[in-house]
């Protein structure tokens, strides 16, 4: 691999105010007042205004839809409800959808699937300022499917995102349409993950050998085995049946990967589903093998789960994990479990996660409120008309930052990205590691932004980003408490927002941009305003003098990334839109 280093030293500062950890009910209108039979919760940002926005998807009884739910963020602790959007206008019995940049062209497109033998899935294209298109025809081949879940993978390695989505019922194996860069996807069968039917619920993509490339992990229902295919190169893929996880017949409904005991590999949780109950399962990853841990509180409990997915909920630096309960004959509450930092996981029974009764089939993290502390929303389901829930999380004392990846030679998205930082936390040395993926647990979908807890530590020591075509860039001594955004290949800024100070504006923009410069650089020298298209080629490069407004007519109409750096330090970045 090819490896850059990149250095930035930077001031740091300490939060000073006492650790506590603990979630409020957001009562927000449209986002927690709206009775729905919803299954997927998504956090994304779909009209790149570094805020995440809520997208839920909605099924109903069988031979009947209800239409879809997305919730733009205000940035002030309320949602806007759109209702006149197409992702929102299906009336179908939508299951699961998954967000990336099917074009490369700098936001979020959507794919959608929905369960019934008369129902089709649906591909959404962004246009830029997150309103979408539906365009029926660009995804070829049989859409009539008992699809469950779907997920984005380049199995070709030519960095333009794929669709992988499975199936559950009708005969249906699972299906993968290969993006063939003209906006279309073609059904293609010849791989491996193609041929089996087991009745396929979700699907994880995952690292799980540590070599760097992209894996594929399925659950599958009706007491069967669940499925593991390991990437062995473009376009072939090997399943592998003597490891412990692919061992077991159960009702597997989902699966959640991370890393919980920090030492650099992916651990494995499988969510189990009866209507009278069934374990859940957790296994450790020993780098060659894989230790299945009966004993841990996870695999205590017995109920029917589905959606799963792990963050720091407390900011000390090791995953937590959320479990989600429903259809049971009764109201039961979600499973919270707390790490200590080696991967052991206590119950949490009183927090407002933890006491929240009813059915829920999923759940998904992101900071919407942009505070470093990673809230919850819950995707609810019973009897058909339960509200979906929010959870603001109030935690405070505990360090934290926030890293944003953007591919040039890489797909945009930078799905398949392995995120590490290091940090000094209690004394110790700590690396902790995230994998960008486009799906979490079961049907939901976290936020794009790697959230990672710091506990005590004061700075970042190390920052190491393994991007999908195989460079390693570093970044050394960055501040804490921020969010960073690293575009590949290009170096790294500091979130604007975080610099309250700067400003530019229109965005999306027209002919003239102007920019303020905040009081890290005003009345500085040798700063430089540099616009890159999509592909990372520079296309525009301007001095920045007093001068506040500036011609950028000449740009074509689309999405650019922009950085403010001075002596080669880049203090700012963002995306453009160019209307």
């Amino acid at each position: 691999m090819k490896k850059i280093t990149f250095t930035i030293i930077s001031l740091s500062f300490i939060l000073t105010n006492s650790f506590s950890q603990s979630f409020e009910a957001a009562n927000i209108s449209g986002v927690t007042t709206t009775p729905s039979n919803s299954r997927s919760a998504n956090f994304i940002d779909i009209n790149n205004d570094g805020w995440d926005d809520i997208f839920i998807t909605n099924s109903s009884g069988p031979g009947s839809g209800e239409n879809n739910m997305l919730y733009l963020n205000n940035t002030d602790g309320t949602f806007t409800t759109i209702t006149n959007d197409p992702i929102t206008q299906d009336n179908s019995r939508s299951v699961a959808a998954s967000f990336a940049d099917a074009d490369n062209d700098g936001d979020l497109d959507a794919y959608m699937v929905t369960w019934g033998s008369s129902t089709k899935n649906y591909f959404y294209r962004n246009n830029g300022n997150g309103i979408f298109s539906y365009e029926p025809t660009n995804v070829s081949g049989s859409v009539f499917t008992f699809s469950e879940m779907v997920t984005w993978i380049d199995a070709n390695n030519d960095q333009n995102l794929d669709i992988f989505y499975t199936n559950s019922a009708g005969n249906a194996t699972n299906s993968y349409y290969e993006n063939q860069t003209d906006g279309t996807f073609v059904n293609n069968t010849s791989i491996e993950f193609t041929n089996e039917f087991f009745g396929t619920r979700s699907v994880d993509l995952i690292d799980y050998d540590n070599d760097g490339d992209c894996d594929l992990f399925l659950t599958n229902e009706n007491t069967t085995k669940n499925s593991l295919y390991r990437n062995d190169g473009t376009n072939n893929y090997t399943k592998i049946t003597n490891l412990s996880f692919v061992q077991d017949l159960k009702n597997s409904a989902g699966s959640s990967w991370a890393d919980i005991d920090n030492d650099g590999d992916f651990d494995l949780l499988v969510t189990n589903y009866e209507t009278n109950g069934q374990s859940n399962q957790l296994f450790r990853n020993n780098g060659s093998t894989f230790t299945e841990e009966t004993s841990s509180p996870i695999a205590l409990a017995t109920s029917s789960s589905f959606g799963s997915t792990f963050g720091d909920l407390d900011n000390d630096g090791d995953l937590d994990l959320i479990v989600c309960n429903s259809y049971l004959s009764s109201v039961q509450n979600n499973y919270i479990y707390i790490n200590d930092g080696s991967g052991n996981f206590t119950q949490d029974t009183s927090s407002a996660l933890a006491t929240f009764s009813g059915w829920t089939y999923s759940a998904a993290f992101g900071d919407y409120d942009n505070n470093g502390w990673l809230d919850v929303i819950y995707a609810n389901n019973q009897n058909g008309n339960q509200t979906n829930a929010l959870f603001r999380n109030t935690g405070t004392g505990n360090n934290w930052v926030k890293i944003n990846c953007s591919g040039t030679n890489s797909n945009n998205s930078a799905i398949g990205a392995k995120v590490r930082i290091k940090s000094t936390i209690n004394g110790n040395e700590v690396w902790q590691t995230r994998k960008i993926v486009s799906s979490s647990g079961y049907c939901s979908q976290n936020s794009y932004t790697q959230h990672f807890g710091l506990g005590n530590a004061t700075i970042i020591e190390a920052l190491e980003i393994t991007w999908p075509i195989g460079t390693v860039e570093t970044y050394n001594n960055l501040n804490i408490n921020t969010t960073h955004n690293v575009i590949e290949g290009t170096g790294l800024g500091i979130s604007e927002m975080s610099l309250h100070s700067f400003k530019l504006f229109p965005n999306p923009v027209k002919d003239t941009i102007t920019i303020r410069l905040g009081s890290k650089l005003v009345d500085s020298k040798n700063n430089v305003f540099t616009i890159f298209n999509m592909n990372g080629k520079r296309v525009k490069t301007v001095p920045l003098n007093n001068t506040e407004t500036y011609d950028v007519s000449e740009l074509k109409t689309g999405n650019y990334i922009y950085t403010i750096s001075k002596n080669n330090t880049i203090h700012y970045s963002g995306k453009l839109i160019k209307n």
